[in-house]
């Protein structure tokens, strides 16, 4: 009897890809700033704002070429999940744990903005310390602490 009953297998769900569920906005530098005197920036949010508890955008500094295909790939990619089998940022934030190469003797102040305007992304101000420097007080976000956490409901 066992070869009258064929295994059926099991069927899941395809996860879905980054681009599925953040929309993104690149990031200029002020007007006069050479090229790659510092990084590139892409913001992400959530598409749908009642997926998650903080939909602010998340931003993250890339400062090479490979940096910005290797992120854009993850973006293209599936989803990766957290323990509790919700969404995670994380492999689109990792970039920013990678020591900065823009080391300089002083401190970089700098505005971006958006590329594209009237779409409700906020500008981003970027502050950069010279390599090594202890600080007073730890930043709420800079190039060290950009993660915000963000948890993304996936049904």
């Amino acid at each position: 009897m066992f070869g009258l009953f064929k295994k059926r297998a099991r069927q899941t769900q395809p996860l879905p890809r980054y681009t599925d569920v953040y929309e993104t906005m690149l990031y200029q530098a002020p007007e006069g700033i050479p090229q790659g005197a510092l990084p590139t920036v892409y913001a992400f949010r959530v598409k749908d704002a009642s997926l998650s508890p903080d939909p602010r955008p998340d931003f993250v500094v890339l400062e090479t070429d490979d940096e910005v295909h290797e992120w854009q790939q993850v973006l293209a990619g599936p989803v990766s999940l957290n323990d509790d089998g919700h969404i995670t940022d994380a492999p689109l934030l990792r970039w920013n744990g990678i020591p900065s190469l823009l080391t300089s003797d002083g401190e970089i102040v700098a505005t971006y903005f958006p590329v594209r305007d009237g779409e409700g992304w906020p500008p981003l101000a970027l502050q950069a310390h010279p390599f090594d420097m202890a600080l007073a007080i730890k930043p709420a976000r800079d190039r060290y602490y950009f993660e915000q956490n963000k948890v993304v409901g996936f049904l």
